[in-house]
């Protein structure tokens, strides 16, 4: 006979969740499933508890059926799931006194969350910080290879850092990339990118094709023709370096005494073994075929056998030295995909060479951004790679007026001045001509006031323009908080919906149902400013209004722009009974009702209000708690300094005024956007909201001001 093996509500639950362990994946369950746990079993209904309202969000939606077929099959009857949010709470303060913070946990099932703050608008279109490395070398192959090449090799080595996601090596470093990613960084179109990719290219330089047509399909175990695959070559050497290193290793004696003449080498200033700044190409290099070629190759070919021990140590020293993998240029995303395009390869470069000529002295605090370049067209030509001078003379406004023009022009040479006039014009914003001299053999040098921090596109000043009169203007008519509100209500799918809608009516009618008619005049201000039908405008808009808004609220108060507001801001009268001078908590204030004994130990031992605070904040969000003030006395007296960690400890940290903004904003049609306030708060009562602002001793008039509440 076979037993039945009958089930527990509690056991099914454990059985599902094991179950959902094998099938997700680890950082999705740790993140959402294994900090739910059984709340209930009644009505053959699983009341699951949730830490928050986007973990119980994201479990309805994505799981609610899963669990329920599940939970049928093993229960043998119909069941149904519904997921709440709910902490487990403690009837006795004493007792939540002894209990061990449960914020901390297993960093690999916690993964840190990371946010960039950007301190202006600017840089939440320029993002800074996102850059590529090109080595300083490269551009010593620039007379060999062109501009594009340049660019389409570090585009290549870029995509591949992309894809292997910073990974460490196992085995083999293969990472499989898209070519239209790669022409996106290249700034050429794909037709170019995969006419490089040809044998007997200049790109063969520095990487090659693998030759397998085919490989067996892991599903089928069936052959399948391969995907293209192809080798990227480290710190190749030019063929004029290459052969300038060989004359000077054999005219110091490597072949008698290697060890000498590395040791030689690597003390030798590099100048006196390449050509600076650049060695042009012999006109044997255009019938060359490609081939790579290190500087521990030359030496290895001299010496004439595989280097091991020491020489292999002196040749890896001299290979640093000389092709200094430590100097590059760092290349924002911004300049490769905004400005790339629409300079063309050569100008881009003519930008980042005259860049690498400036620096910072951190000593003396001196910025050099004027840079001298002598020879003329023709050496800036030389050292681009460009054949024809004259096209790095379109670039730069004349010096000198070349006489009349025709009164009359052909079509086609209207439109190369205009092309030219667009070109010059966008590099101005990156390079400007000061000044020029002459030296002995009449030869011209010329100075340059470098630009070494990209400039918005023309689109995106207009952008950024809208952004800053737009928060300005809710400021001052004091509709800030409601468009804080409305920015954190738009759904990240809202940008595909505004992207099929050609007319801003009906963009905004979308998006501004609820809003007020001061906000409404507002935003159609701003959006009327903009060119709606230009690409991403709209969409670029809405991500920078949701990147910055919650920067606006970390501004100087103390700004004589504000100090007058100040006086008559409720949020200034409502925490003056519990802060310092500078509007920061104070304990002593805050100690006020506690009895002569705890205060005197507390105030001792405390050296911040910060953690009082997040134990006030932390009793106030958890219902089974009635007394968060003595909750906070308690656990402070237990273990002095520690606070309760998490949420809590980050709305403690922000300003008492913001804290009461946030109180306050709770009560209105907005909840408060505060993501801290949100998982704390989001579910909570009033009454447990006006408990946290009386245990704090704020000083709330929100009935009289707003009518929104009413006992």
């Amino acid at each position: 006979m076979n037993a039945v093996v009958e089930f527990s509500p509690e056991k099914a639950w454990q059985a599902a969740v094991a179950n959902l362990e094998v099938d997700m994946s680890r950082a999705t369950f740790s993140t959402w499933v294994k900090p739910t746990h059984l709340v209930e079993f009644s009505d053959d209904t699983f009341v699951i508890g949730c830490i928050n309202a986007y973990g119980r969000d994201w479990l309805t939606d994505r799981l609610t059926t899963t669990l329920q077929r599940f939970l049928t099959g093993v229960l043998n009857r119909e069941t149904k799931v519904r997921f709440v949010v709910f902490e487990k709470e403690v009837d006795d303060e004493d007792d939540l006194a002894h209990e061990e913070n449960q914020d901390q946990g297993d960093d690999e099932e916690n993964p840190i969350e990371l946010d960039i703050h950007y301190s202006s608008i600017r840089n939440i279109l320029l993002e800074p910080g996102r850059v590529v490395r090109l080595p300083v070398y490269n551009l010593r192959w620039l007379p060999y290879v062109g501009s594009q090449v340049i660019f389409l090799v570090m585009a290549l080595w870029q995509e591949y850092y992309l894809a292997s996601g910073g990974k460490g090596r196992k085995g083999s470093c293969k990472v499989s990339v898209r070519a239209e990613r790669i022409c996106q960084w290249a700034g050429i179109s794909r037709a170019q990118f995969f006419r490089l990719l040809q044998p007997g290219s200049s790109l063969g330089w520095f990487t090659r094709k693998i030759d397998t047509d085919h490989e067996v399909d892991k599903r089928s175990g069936r052959a399948k023709k391969s995907s293209n695959k192809y080798e990227l070559f480290e710190s190749p050497l030019t063929p004029g370096d290459a052969e300038d290193l060989k004359a000077f290793l054999l005219s110091h004696g490597i072949q008698d005494s290697p060890q000498s003449a590395l040791q030689l080498a690597i003390s030798t200033n590099p100048k006196e073994i390449f050509q600076y700044p650049v060695r042009q190409p012999s006109e044997e290099f255009s019938k060359m075929i490609p081939h790579h070629q290190t500087v521990q190759d030359v030496i290895r070919e001299l010496v004439g056998y595989r280097l091991d021990g020491e020489l292999c140590n002196l040749a890896d020293q001299l290979a640093d030295r000389l092709v200094t993998q430590g100097d590059f240029i760092l290349v924002s995303w911004y300049f490769l995909k905004h400005w790339l395009p629409v300079l063309g390869e050569d100008a881009a470069m003519f930008v980042l060479i005259l860049r690498n000529l400036c620096y910072f002295n951190d000593e003396t605090g001196e910025i050099r951004d004027e840079v001298w370049m002598d020879g003329g067209y023709e050496a800036i030509a030389n050292r681009l790679g460009i054949n024809n001078p004259r096209v790095v003379a379109n670039w730069l406004p004349v010096r000198i007026g070349r006489g009349k023009r025709k009164d009359e022009l052909s079509e086609r040479t209207v439109e190369e001045l205009s092309r030219r006039q667009r070109l010059q014009d966008l590099l101005s914003l990156f390079v400007e001509r000061t000044d020029h001299r002459i030296n002995s053999e009449g030869n011209y040098g010329w100075k340059f006031k470098v630009q070494r921090v990209d400039p918005l596109t023309s689109q995106h000043q207009t952008i950024q323009q809208a952004t800053s009169s737009l928060f300005a203007k809710a400021e001052n008519q004091d509709v800030l908080a409601e468009l804080d509100s409305w920015i954190s209500y738009l759904d990240n799918d809202c940008f595909e919906t505004v992207k099929t809608k050609p007319m801003v009516v009906l963009r905004l009618s979308d998006l501004t149902n609820d809003c007020s008619e001061t906000l409404k005049s507002i935003l159609n201000d701003c959006l009327e400013t903009l060119d709606l039908q230009a690409n991403d405008c709209f969409e670029t808009l809405l991500k920078i209004l949701k990147s910055f808004k919650d920067s606006l609220k970390d501004k100087d108060t103390s700004s004589t722009q504000y100090s007058s507001n100040s006086r008559n801001d409720p949020s200034s009268q409502s925490v003056a009974v519990v802060t310092d001078s500078e509007g920061n908590w104070s304990l002593d204030k805050l100690l006020a009702r506690a009895d002569k004994k705890n205060q005197s130990v507390l105030i001792e031992q405390e050296k911040s209000a910060i953690p009082f605070v997040s134990w006030i904040i932390h009793g106030a969000s958890q219902p089974g708690i009635q007394n968060p003030y003595s909750l906070a006395i308690a656990k402070l007296k237990e273990n002095p300094g520690i606070s309760a960690g998490g949420a809590s400890d980050r709305l403690a940290a922000i300003s008492p005024r913001e804290l009461v903004r946030l109180i306050e904003h709770s009560f209105s049609f907005y909840s408060p956007s505060d993501r801290n306030w949100r998982m704390l708060f989001a579910e909570a009562k009033r009454d447990r909201i006006r408990l946290l602002a009386d245990s704090l001793g704020l000083v709330l008039d929100i009935e009289e001001e707003t009518g929104w509440i009413s006992n």
